[in-house]
C-alpha cells in the first residue's frame, strides 16, 4: 500500500511539472513575435524577479511563514550576489532563446544541464573526474547533438543563448554548494527568493534600460 508521504510527494511533483511547464509556454506565448510579441526578455525578467522578491518579503516579513537566517554583509557580498549574478544571467539567456528556437528545441537542449554542471563541479573542485561518469556525460551530449540536428527549425544563435543560459545555471548550482555551505548556511527555497531576487534586480535595471534603448533605436530605423 502507497504511503500518504508518498502521495503527497507524486502530488508535489506533479504541481511541480505542471507549472513549470505553464511558466515554459506562458513565456514563449509573451515573448514569441507570433503571438504577444514582446520582445524584450530581460524586462520580463525583471518583472518575474520582482514579483517574487515581493512574495519572498509578505511570507518572511509580514505572515512569516518562514524565519530569516542570519545574514551578514560578508556572507551577502561573497556569497548572494556571485550566486544572484548567475541566476540572473541563466533567466536572461534563458528567456532570450525563446525569440528564436522552439520550446520542445529547448527542452531538448536542456538536457545538457547533466553534463554542464558536472563540468562545472570538476572545474570548481566539488567532483571529481571519474571514467564511468564521464562516459555518462557523453553518451548525452551525443544524444543532444543529435537532436540539435534534426532540428527542422535550428537557429545557432537561439542555440548559443540557451546553452549559455544552462551553462550559467550550472555555474550557479556549483556556486552555492561551495559558498553557502562553506560558510555553514542554509536556505530553502522561499528565504532564497528573499534574499537573492532584490539583488538580481539592479543588474537587471540597467540592463533594461540599456535593452529598451536599443529596441527603440532599431524600431526608428
Amino acid at each position: 500500500m502507497i504511503s500518504k508521504q508518498l502521495l503527497l510527494t507524486y502530488l508535489y511533483l506533479l504541481v511541480y511539472i505542471l507549472l513549470s511547464s505553464g511558466v515554459i509556454l506562458y513565456n514563449k506565448w509573451v515573448l514569441s513575435p507570433k503571438y504577444f510579441n514582446f520582445p524584450l526578455p530581460i524586462t520580463l525578467t525583471m518583472i518575474h524577479m520582482g514579483f517574487s522578491g515581493l512574495v519572498a518579503f509578505f511570507l518572511v516579513r509580514v505572515f512569516k511563514v518562514v524565519s530569516p537566517v542570519k545574514m551578514t554583509f560578508e556572507i551577502y557580498a561573497t556569497c548572494v550576489i556571485p550566486i544572484s549574478a548567475f541566476f540572473a544571467s541563466s533567466l536572461w539567456f534563458g528567456n532570450t532563446a525563446y525569440l528564436f528556437i522552439s520550446v520542445a528545441f529547448i527542452q531538448m537542449l536542456k538536457a545538457l544541464m547533466p553534463v554542464a554542471t558536472f563540468l562545472m563541479a570538476v572545474i570548481c573542485g566539488t567532483d571529481k573526474l571519474r571514467c564511468d561518469l564521464f562516459l555518462n556525460m557523453l553518451l548525452v551530449s551525443v544524444g543532444v547533438v543529435v537532436s540539435s540536428y534534426g532540428e527542422i527549425h535550428f537557429n545557432i544563435v537561439g542555440t548559443v543563448y540557451q546553452v549559455t543560459g544552462i551553462f550559467a545555471e550550472a555555474l550557479r548550482l556549483v556556486l552555492t554548494q561551495v559558498l553557502l555551505q562553506k560558510k555553514g548556511l542554509t536556505l530553502n527555497p522561499i528565504t532564497s527568493l528573499y534574499y537573492i531576487a532584490p539583488c538580481r534586480l539592479a543588474p537587471f535595471n540597467i540592463w533594461h534600460r540599456l535593452q529598451t534603448f536599443v529596441f527603440r533605436a532599431h524600431s526608428q530605423i
